[in-house]
């Protein structure tokens, strides 16, 4: 038992002593690259660690999906910020906050009753959505819309899923609703859109109103001195006793034939 403890003394003062040699060796800058190589990975075998944790109990341990995704998002940031070209350099922060949409996003994917789980997934994805946006030269496109198309988006699944999860979620359409006016009409995907959309829609309505007015007016109104054509007459309606009128005409039906009369009983003929 003595040994056992003596062992494990000696691994915890050995793994100091290599962390302390490390950060000094940073320090002094000697690592240089192998310092973010080291950082990188030391994030990224945190979070496999805490996946391998999520994915062997799903139903109780749900919450190590979060850490799991976040500490693997900024590994791949630590790494893509000294690794990647100066010009994509820019999408550290959107591959952060997208590693941390997705933790919520396998939570529900992983359990659908967790619904609760598709909101900030897909907000933290819009985000990131919004900050790659701003790193890339995409200057035509409007990245205040696409966090409201994205949000949009979100609460329009999560409306949809009322069906499939036997719960009453359609109130998420209202913001959807909102969301998506906000993303493609008040604010618009496009840079500078605006400005044509509103006046065109505008001369559309008066366009629109003006051919009304025009066709109603064309209308042709009868005068009140022509003489209108006169009702065609009804056609004659017969009765008669055994007919049935058709259109102003009668078809005799045969009689019923007489039942025969009874025969009076004897006693009465007496």
């Amino acid at each position: 038992m003595r040994i056992a403890n003596d062992n494990k003394q000696m691994m915890w003062g050995l793994l100091l002593i290599a962390l302390g040699g490390f950060f000094l060796l940073q320090v002094t800058g000697i690592l240089g690259v192998l310092s973010d190589l080291f950082w990188s990975l030391a994030f990224g075998a945190a979070g496999a660690a805490f996946l391998y944790v999520f994915f062997t109990n799903l139903n109780e341990r749900w919450w190590a999906a979060i850490p799991g995704f976040t500490l693997l998002g900024l590994a791949a940031t630590v790494f893509y910020s000294r690794f990647a070209p100066p010009m994509m350099s820019g999408l550290t922060g959107a591959v952060f906050l997208g590693s941390i949409g997705a933790g919520f996003l396998a939570i529900f994917f992983t359990n659908p009753r967790r619904w609760w789980a598709l909101i900030p997934g897909g907000a933290l994805l819009s985000i990131a959505a919004v900050a790659g946006l701003d790193a890339l030269p995409f200057s035509f496109i409007n990245p205040a819309s696409m966090l409201f198309i994205g949000l949009g988006m979100t609460f329009g699944v999560l409306g949809l899923l009322s069906t499939y999860l036997g719960q009453n979620l359609r109130w998420a359409y209202i913001p959807a609703a909102i969301l998506f006016v906000l993303g493609l009409v008040i604010v618009t995907p496009f840079v500078g859109a605006l400005g044509w959309i509103w006046p065109l829609a505008l001369i559309g309505a008066g366009a629109y109103l003006v051919l009304r007015r025009s066709s109603t007016q064309t209308l042709p109104v009868p005068h009140p001195s022509q003489p209108q054509a006169a009702a065609a007459p009804a056609p004659p309606v017969w009765y008669a006793d055994n007919a049935d009128v058709v259109d102003g005409e009668y078809s005799a039906q045969p009689a019923a034939p007489a039942e025969p009369a009874e025969a009076e009983p004897a006693s009465a003929a007496r």
